[in-house]
Protein backbone atom coordinates (compact mmCIF):
# COMPACT_ATOMS: atom_id res chain seq x y z
CA UNK A 1 0.00 0.00 0.00
CA UNK A 2 1.55 3.30 -1.02
CA UNK A 3 2.21 5.35 2.09
CA UNK A 4 1.14 9.38 1.17
CA UNK A 5 3.45 12.41 2.66
CA UNK A 6 0.99 16.01 1.99
CA UNK A 7 3.31 18.41 3.41
CA UNK A 8 5.58 21.11 3.00
CA UNK A 9 9.20 21.19 5.15
CA UNK A 10 9.44 24.11 7.12
CA UNK A 11 12.79 25.00 5.26
CA UNK A 12 10.28 26.26 2.49
CA UNK A 13 9.17 28.92 4.18
CA UNK A 14 11.62 29.81 6.20
CA UNK A 15 14.03 30.36 3.27
CA UNK A 16 11.15 31.63 0.83
CA UNK A 17 12.49 34.94 -0.94
CA UNK A 18 9.45 37.66 -0.52
CA UNK A 19 9.49 39.69 -4.18
CA UNK A 20 9.61 43.38 -3.22
CA UNK A 21 10.43 44.31 -6.62
CA UNK A 22 6.31 45.22 -6.70
CA UNK A 23 5.39 48.52 -4.48
CA UNK A 24 2.23 48.83 -3.42
CA UNK A 25 0.46 52.28 -5.10
CA UNK A 26 -0.30 54.99 -2.54
CA UNK A 27 -3.63 57.10 -4.09
CA UNK A 28 -2.96 60.47 -3.39
CA UNK A 29 -5.60 62.37 -1.52
CA UNK A 30 -7.16 64.46 -4.17
CA UNK A 31 -6.49 61.66 -6.69
CA UNK A 32 -9.25 59.42 -4.66
CA UNK A 33 -12.39 60.88 -6.71
CA UNK A 34 -10.77 60.55 -10.06
CA UNK A 35 -9.60 56.96 -9.69
CA UNK A 36 -12.52 55.59 -7.35
CA UNK A 37 -15.35 57.31 -9.16
CA UNK A 38 -16.72 58.58 -5.76
CA UNK A 39 -19.21 60.61 -7.25
CA UNK A 40 -20.53 58.09 -9.85
CA UNK A 41 -20.82 55.18 -7.00
CA UNK A 42 -22.53 57.60 -4.78
CA UNK A 43 -25.38 59.17 -7.63
CA UNK A 44 -25.85 55.20 -8.82
CA UNK A 45 -27.19 54.71 -5.38
CA UNK A 46 -29.53 57.47 -4.83
CA UNK A 47 -30.98 56.73 -8.36
CA UNK A 48 -31.46 53.48 -8.09
CA UNK A 49 -32.54 53.66 -4.16
CA UNK A 50 -30.38 51.01 -3.27
CA UNK A 51 -30.27 50.67 0.86
CA UNK A 52 -27.90 47.99 1.27
CA UNK A 53 -24.85 47.83 -1.10
CA UNK A 54 -21.63 46.03 -0.65
CA UNK A 55 -18.15 47.47 -2.36
CA UNK A 56 -16.08 44.24 -3.08
CA UNK A 57 -15.49 41.87 -5.52
CA UNK A 58 -18.54 40.07 -7.53
CA UNK A 59 -18.96 37.83 -4.87
CA UNK A 60 -22.79 37.32 -5.18
CA UNK A 61 -22.94 34.90 -2.11
CA UNK A 62 -21.27 37.33 0.56
CA UNK A 63 -23.55 40.10 -0.70
CA UNK A 64 -27.00 37.45 0.07
CA UNK A 65 -24.83 36.68 3.11
CA UNK A 66 -26.06 40.25 3.85
CA UNK A 67 -29.02 40.71 2.04
CA UNK A 68 -27.15 43.63 -0.46
CA UNK A 69 -29.21 45.12 -3.07
CA UNK A 70 -25.84 46.00 -5.08
CA UNK A 71 -22.47 44.99 -5.78
CA UNK A 72 -19.66 47.67 -6.54
CA UNK A 73 -16.81 46.13 -8.11
CA UNK A 74 -13.47 48.15 -7.43
CA UNK A 75 -10.65 46.75 -9.93
CA UNK A 76 -10.19 44.04 -12.78
CA UNK A 77 -13.41 42.07 -13.07
CA UNK A 78 -14.02 38.47 -15.28
CA UNK A 79 -16.33 39.21 -17.81
CA UNK A 80 -18.11 35.15 -16.98
CA UNK A 81 -21.93 35.33 -17.58
CA UNK A 82 -23.53 35.39 -14.24
CA UNK A 83 -26.28 33.47 -12.44
CA UNK A 84 -27.16 36.16 -10.14
CA UNK A 85 -29.33 38.85 -10.47
CA UNK A 86 -28.17 41.99 -8.30
CA UNK A 87 -26.93 44.93 -9.96
CA UNK A 88 -23.61 45.76 -10.02
CA UNK A 89 -21.20 48.47 -11.10
CA UNK A 90 -17.69 47.87 -11.85
CA UNK A 91 -15.19 50.66 -11.21
CA UNK A 92 -11.74 49.96 -12.87
CA UNK A 93 -7.91 50.07 -12.21
CA UNK A 94 -6.96 53.09 -14.39
CA UNK A 95 -3.58 52.86 -15.85
CA UNK A 96 -2.22 55.69 -18.39
CA UNK A 97 -1.14 55.41 -21.78
CA UNK A 98 0.43 57.26 -24.34
CA UNK A 99 -2.19 57.33 -27.13
CA UNK A 100 -0.06 58.73 -29.63
CA UNK A 101 2.23 56.24 -29.22
CA UNK A 102 -0.75 53.81 -29.64
CA UNK A 103 -1.75 55.54 -33.01
CA UNK A 104 1.86 55.97 -34.09
CA UNK A 105 2.45 52.10 -33.38
CA UNK A 106 -0.48 51.11 -35.35
CA UNK A 107 0.22 53.06 -38.44
CA UNK A 108 3.81 52.07 -38.83
CA UNK A 109 2.93 48.29 -38.46
CA UNK A 110 -0.42 48.29 -40.56
CA UNK A 111 0.34 51.73 -43.05
CA UNK A 112 0.13 49.08 -46.00
CA UNK A 113 -2.41 46.62 -44.71
CA UNK A 114 -5.75 46.08 -45.71
CA UNK A 115 -6.92 43.44 -43.07
CA UNK A 116 -9.45 44.70 -40.67
CA UNK A 117 -8.25 45.69 -37.41
CA UNK A 118 -10.18 46.11 -34.34
CA UNK A 119 -8.25 47.73 -31.24
CA UNK A 120 -9.73 45.94 -27.93
CA UNK A 121 -9.31 48.13 -25.15
CA UNK A 122 -9.00 46.54 -21.31
CA UNK A 123 -10.44 48.00 -18.45
CA UNK A 124 -7.93 49.89 -17.29
CA UNK A 125 -7.29 51.80 -20.40
CA UNK A 126 -11.32 52.65 -20.89
CA UNK A 127 -11.04 55.90 -19.36
CA UNK A 128 -9.02 56.84 -22.17
CA UNK A 129 -11.54 55.33 -24.76
CA UNK A 130 -12.24 59.11 -25.90
CA UNK A 131 -8.84 59.99 -26.94
CA UNK A 132 -8.46 56.43 -28.46
CA UNK A 133 -11.79 56.65 -30.63
CA UNK A 134 -10.31 60.82 -31.26
CA UNK A 135 -7.55 58.98 -32.92
CA UNK A 136 -8.79 56.08 -34.96
CA UNK A 137 -11.36 57.93 -36.77
CA UNK A 138 -9.59 58.59 -39.80
CA UNK A 139 -8.74 54.86 -40.34
CA UNK A 140 -11.40 52.95 -42.24
CA UNK A 141 -10.39 50.19 -41.25
CA UNK A 142 -9.50 50.31 -37.45
CA UNK A 143 -12.89 49.83 -35.05
CA UNK A 144 -12.12 50.49 -31.38
CA UNK A 145 -13.93 48.55 -29.06
CA UNK A 146 -14.14 48.13 -25.24
CA UNK A 147 -13.49 44.91 -23.66
CA UNK A 148 -16.90 45.11 -21.03
CA UNK A 149 -19.04 45.47 -24.72
CA UNK A 150 -22.14 43.05 -24.02
CA UNK A 151 -21.11 41.88 -27.73
CA UNK A 152 -17.23 41.39 -29.40
CA UNK A 153 -17.20 40.20 -32.75
CA UNK A 154 -13.20 40.20 -34.12
CA UNK A 155 -13.40 37.13 -35.84
CA UNK A 156 -11.14 36.93 -38.49
CA UNK A 157 -10.06 40.36 -37.75
CA UNK A 158 -6.21 42.02 -36.70
CA UNK A 159 -6.65 42.21 -32.86
CA UNK A 160 -4.62 44.39 -30.79
CA UNK A 161 -5.18 44.25 -27.45
CA UNK A 162 -4.66 47.25 -24.85
CA UNK A 163 -3.29 45.86 -22.22
CA UNK A 164 -1.31 42.51 -21.42
CA UNK A 165 -3.37 40.15 -19.25
CA UNK A 166 -2.50 37.29 -19.85
CA UNK A 167 -6.01 35.02 -19.21
CA UNK A 168 -7.59 37.90 -20.90
CA UNK A 169 -5.25 37.31 -24.39
CA UNK A 170 -5.78 33.44 -24.15
CA UNK A 171 -9.79 33.93 -23.96
CA UNK A 172 -9.57 36.41 -26.58
CA UNK A 173 -7.23 34.19 -28.91
CA UNK A 174 -9.62 30.96 -28.60
CA UNK A 175 -12.97 32.23 -27.84
CA UNK A 176 -13.45 35.05 -30.50
CA UNK A 177 -10.92 33.54 -32.93
CA UNK A 178 -8.55 36.46 -34.36
CA UNK A 179 -6.66 36.15 -37.65
CA UNK A 180 -3.75 37.71 -35.38
CA UNK A 181 -3.43 39.07 -31.96
CA UNK A 182 -1.32 41.92 -30.65
CA UNK A 183 -1.13 43.10 -27.49
CA UNK A 184 0.33 46.67 -26.42
CA UNK A 185 1.51 47.54 -23.45
CA UNK A 186 4.08 50.46 -24.77
CA UNK A 187 4.94 48.65 -27.89
CA UNK A 188 3.30 46.21 -29.94
CA UNK A 189 3.90 42.66 -29.54
CA UNK A 190 2.18 39.44 -31.19
CA UNK A 191 0.74 36.86 -28.72
CA UNK A 192 1.77 33.44 -29.26
CA UNK A 193 0.40 30.89 -26.86
CA UNK A 194 -1.54 28.42 -28.81
CA UNK A 195 0.69 26.20 -28.95
CA UNK A 196 1.96 25.39 -25.65
CA UNK A 197 -1.94 25.81 -24.62
CA UNK A 198 -2.94 23.30 -26.97
CA UNK A 199 -0.10 20.78 -25.59
CA UNK A 200 -1.09 21.03 -21.96
CA UNK A 201 -5.05 20.29 -23.57
CA UNK A 202 -3.82 17.23 -25.40
CA UNK A 203 -2.20 15.66 -22.25
CA UNK A 204 -4.96 16.68 -20.10
CA UNK A 205 -7.22 15.03 -22.13
CA UNK A 206 -5.09 11.37 -22.35
CA UNK A 207 -5.29 12.11 -18.49
CA UNK A 208 -9.07 12.14 -18.12
CA UNK A 209 -9.16 9.17 -20.43
CA UNK A 210 -6.42 7.03 -18.01
CA UNK A 211 -8.56 8.03 -14.80
CA UNK A 212 -11.18 6.16 -12.58
CA UNK A 213 -11.61 8.59 -10.18
CA UNK A 214 -12.44 12.17 -11.35
CA UNK A 215 -13.04 15.03 -8.51
CA UNK A 216 -15.91 18.09 -9.77
CA UNK A 217 -14.58 21.20 -7.50
CA UNK A 218 -17.63 23.45 -7.04
CA UNK A 219 -15.13 26.50 -7.76
CA UNK A 220 -18.25 28.99 -8.13
CA UNK A 221 -22.10 29.51 -7.68
CA UNK A 222 -21.89 32.83 -9.27
CA UNK A 223 -21.40 32.02 -13.33
CA UNK A 224 -24.03 31.10 -15.71
CA UNK A 225 -24.83 27.71 -16.03
CA UNK A 226 -22.44 26.05 -13.39
CA UNK A 227 -25.01 23.69 -12.47
CA UNK A 228 -25.82 22.28 -15.60
CA UNK A 229 -21.88 21.92 -16.26
CA UNK A 230 -21.65 19.86 -13.00
CA UNK A 231 -24.94 17.62 -14.04
CA UNK A 232 -23.03 17.08 -17.48
CA UNK A 233 -19.78 16.71 -16.17
CA UNK A 234 -21.24 14.05 -13.35
CA UNK A 235 -22.94 12.30 -16.57
CA UNK A 236 -20.58 12.33 -18.94
CA UNK A 237 -18.16 10.26 -16.54
CA UNK A 238 -21.10 8.23 -15.28
CA UNK A 239 -21.58 6.83 -19.53
CA UNK A 240 -17.69 6.40 -19.32
CA UNK A 241 -17.44 4.16 -16.25
CA UNK A 242 -15.88 6.01 -14.71
CA UNK A 243 -15.55 7.29 -10.78
CA UNK A 244 -16.62 11.00 -9.44
CA UNK A 245 -16.22 12.99 -6.25
CA UNK A 246 -18.42 16.06 -6.02
CA UNK A 247 -16.05 18.49 -4.06
CA UNK A 248 -17.18 22.14 -2.51
CA UNK A 249 -14.06 23.01 -0.22
CA UNK A 250 -14.59 26.68 -0.74
CA UNK A 251 -10.86 27.91 -2.42
CA UNK A 252 -9.17 25.11 -3.94
CA UNK A 253 -5.74 24.84 -2.37
CA UNK A 254 -2.87 21.86 -2.86
CA UNK A 255 -3.57 21.01 1.00
CA UNK A 256 -7.46 20.50 0.92
CA UNK A 257 -7.36 18.55 -2.15
CA UNK A 258 -4.42 16.34 -1.06
CA UNK A 259 -6.97 14.69 1.45
CA UNK A 260 -8.58 13.00 -1.61
CA UNK A 261 -4.94 11.02 -3.02
CA UNK A 262 -7.58 8.57 -4.15
CA UNK A 263 -8.52 11.05 -7.30
CA UNK A 264 -6.94 10.83 -10.25
CA UNK A 265 -7.28 14.05 -11.51
CA UNK A 266 -10.01 17.41 -10.91
CA UNK A 267 -12.09 19.01 -13.03
CA UNK A 268 -12.97 22.54 -11.36
CA UNK A 269 -15.80 24.38 -11.75
CA UNK A 270 -14.65 28.06 -12.29
CA UNK A 271 -14.71 31.64 -13.97
CA UNK A 272 -12.32 31.99 -16.96
CA UNK A 273 -9.90 34.53 -15.44
CA UNK A 274 -8.93 31.78 -12.54
CA UNK A 275 -5.64 30.97 -12.60
CA UNK A 276 -5.66 27.52 -10.56
CA UNK A 277 -5.99 26.00 -14.59
CA UNK A 278 -2.15 26.75 -15.02
CA UNK A 279 -1.11 25.88 -11.67
CA UNK A 280 1.31 23.52 -11.28
CA UNK A 281 1.84 23.00 -7.11
CA UNK A 282 -1.43 20.38 -7.67
CA UNK A 283 -0.50 16.61 -6.57
CA UNK A 284 -3.15 15.31 -9.32
CA UNK A 285 -3.79 17.46 -12.51
CA UNK A 286 -6.28 20.59 -12.85
CA UNK A 287 -8.69 20.07 -16.35
CA UNK A 288 -11.37 22.46 -17.74
CA UNK A 289 -15.01 21.10 -18.52
CA UNK A 290 -13.55 21.79 -22.06
CA UNK A 291 -11.16 18.95 -21.55
CA UNK A 292 -14.08 16.37 -20.03
CA UNK A 293 -16.00 17.45 -22.74
CA UNK A 294 -13.64 16.29 -25.66
CA UNK A 295 -12.08 13.24 -23.58
CA UNK A 296 -15.60 11.89 -23.08
CA UNK A 297 -18.51 12.93 -24.73
CA UNK A 298 -18.32 10.91 -28.44
CA UNK A 299 -20.92 13.13 -29.27
CA UNK A 300 -19.61 16.53 -29.34
CA UNK A 301 -18.65 18.43 -32.20
CA UNK A 302 -14.49 17.57 -32.69
CA UNK A 303 -14.54 21.19 -34.25
CA UNK A 304 -15.80 23.22 -31.07
CA UNK A 305 -12.49 25.49 -29.91
CA UNK A 306 -10.96 25.72 -26.78
CA UNK A 307 -12.14 27.90 -24.08
CA UNK A 308 -11.76 28.40 -20.42
CA UNK A 309 -15.17 29.92 -20.44
CA UNK A 310 -17.52 26.77 -20.59
CA UNK A 311 -20.56 29.08 -21.86
CA UNK A 312 -18.49 30.16 -24.56
CA UNK A 313 -19.01 26.61 -25.99
CA UNK A 314 -21.50 24.95 -24.15
CA UNK A 315 -24.27 27.52 -24.92
CA UNK A 316 -25.48 25.46 -27.86
CA UNK A 317 -24.77 21.80 -26.45
CA UNK A 318 -25.68 22.40 -22.49
CA UNK A 319 -28.47 19.81 -22.50
CA UNK A 320 -28.24 16.36 -21.38
CA UNK A 321 -30.38 14.77 -23.91
CA UNK A 322 -28.17 12.91 -26.53
CA UNK A 323 -25.61 11.57 -24.45
CA UNK A 324 -25.65 8.18 -24.34
CA UNK A 325 -23.54 5.05 -24.32
CA UNK A 326 -21.76 3.80 -26.84
CA UNK A 327 -22.36 0.08 -27.37
CA UNK A 328 -19.87 -0.18 -29.91
CA UNK A 329 -16.68 1.72 -28.58
CA UNK A 330 -13.61 -0.22 -28.51
CA UNK A 331 -10.19 -0.14 -26.42
CA UNK A 332 -7.55 2.27 -27.61
CA UNK A 333 -4.18 2.66 -26.62
CA UNK A 334 -2.66 5.21 -24.18
CA UNK A 335 -0.49 7.90 -25.44
CA UNK A 336 0.44 8.45 -22.18
CA UNK A 337 1.52 5.36 -20.54
CA UNK A 338 1.44 2.92 -23.68
CA UNK A 339 -1.28 0.91 -22.03
CA UNK A 340 -4.48 -0.32 -23.49
CA UNK A 341 -7.30 1.44 -21.85
CA UNK A 342 -10.09 -1.25 -21.50
CA UNK A 343 -13.72 -0.93 -21.84
CA UNK A 344 -15.16 -3.35 -18.99
CA UNK A 345 -16.18 -0.72 -16.87
CA UNK A 346 -18.22 0.94 -19.76
CA UNK A 347 -19.83 -2.51 -20.55
CA UNK A 348 -21.02 -3.22 -17.13
CA UNK A 349 -22.32 0.50 -16.53
CA UNK A 350 -24.44 -0.17 -20.04
CA UNK A 351 -25.47 -3.29 -19.18
CA UNK A 352 -26.90 -2.00 -15.67
CA UNK A 353 -24.27 -4.22 -13.55
CA UNK A 354 -23.25 -1.70 -10.92
CA UNK A 355 -21.23 -4.01 -8.94
CA UNK A 356 -22.10 -5.60 -5.08
CA UNK A 357 -23.59 -2.86 -3.65
CA UNK A 358 -24.40 -4.18 -0.30
CA UNK A 359 -22.80 -2.65 2.34
CA UNK A 360 -20.25 -4.81 4.41
CA UNK A 361 -18.93 -4.02 7.80
CA UNK A 362 -14.98 -4.38 8.06
CA UNK A 363 -13.76 -6.17 11.23
CA UNK A 364 -12.44 -3.24 11.91
CA UNK A 365 -15.86 -1.04 12.06
CA UNK A 366 -15.43 0.23 8.78
CA UNK A 367 -18.54 0.95 6.47
CA UNK A 368 -17.69 -0.20 3.05
CA UNK A 369 -19.59 -0.57 -0.38
CA UNK A 370 -16.85 -1.94 -2.42
CA UNK A 371 -12.80 -1.55 -2.35
CA UNK A 372 -12.42 0.84 -5.53
CA UNK A 373 -14.71 4.03 -3.66
CA UNK A 374 -14.57 6.46 -1.31
CA UNK A 375 -15.17 4.29 2.39
CA UNK A 376 -13.57 1.07 0.44
CA UNK A 377 -10.50 3.33 -0.36
CA UNK A 378 -10.67 4.61 3.13
CA UNK A 379 -11.01 0.60 4.48
CA UNK A 380 -7.79 0.17 2.70
CA UNK A 381 -5.50 2.75 3.59
CA UNK A 382 -2.95 2.29 6.37
CA UNK A 383 -4.02 5.58 8.49
CA UNK A 384 -7.67 6.73 8.57
CA UNK A 385 -7.65 9.63 10.72
CA UNK A 386 -8.30 9.51 14.47
CA UNK A 387 -9.27 6.23 15.81
CA UNK A 388 -12.49 6.85 18.39
CA UNK A 389 -11.87 3.51 20.36
CA UNK A 390 -15.43 3.73 21.59
CA UNK A 391 -16.22 1.88 24.22
CA UNK A 392 -11.94 1.12 24.58
CA UNK A 393 -11.06 4.10 26.58
CA UNK A 394 -11.50 4.59 30.25
CA UNK A 395 -13.22 8.12 31.16
CA UNK A 396 -11.51 10.41 32.93
CA UNK A 397 -12.04 14.13 34.57
CA UNK A 398 -10.39 16.43 31.86
CA UNK A 399 -7.02 17.69 33.30
CA UNK A 400 -5.12 20.59 32.39
CA UNK A 401 -2.93 20.01 29.79
CA UNK A 402 0.31 21.93 27.80
CA UNK A 403 0.61 25.69 27.33
CA UNK A 404 2.98 27.57 24.54
CA UNK A 405 3.12 27.42 21.27
CA UNK A 406 3.67 24.18 19.46
CA UNK A 407 7.43 25.07 18.95
CA UNK A 408 8.04 25.05 22.42
CA UNK A 409 5.58 24.55 25.67
CA UNK A 410 6.56 26.04 28.75
CA UNK A 411 7.26 22.35 30.21
CA UNK A 412 10.07 21.45 27.49
CA UNK A 413 13.42 22.22 28.57
CA UNK A 414 15.44 24.18 26.38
Amino acid sequence: MPQFSYFTNEAVSLEKQVDLSTQPIETKLEDIEDIYEVNKCANWIKSNNFQRETQLMKDYVAAAHINADAIIHFGDVCFSKTSANIPYLNIYEKYDINVDQLEATIHEKFQDSTDEITVLVDCPYIHHLDDILASFKNYPNVDVQQIDADSIDVKNNVVIFIGKHERKLMNIEFTFQPKDLYYFDGALKRYEATSRILKRRYFIIEKIKDSETIGIIIGTIGVKNYLKVIEKMKKLIDLSGKKYYLISVGKPTVAKLANFPEVDIYVVITCSLSEIYESRDFYKPIATPFDVEIALNRTTDRNIKFSLDYNAFLNENIELQGIRYDETLEGDVSLLTNRVRTVALEENFAAGDTGDMQVALKTDGTVALNTSYGAGYLAERTWKGLEQNLGQTEAEVAQKGRSGIAQKYKNEES
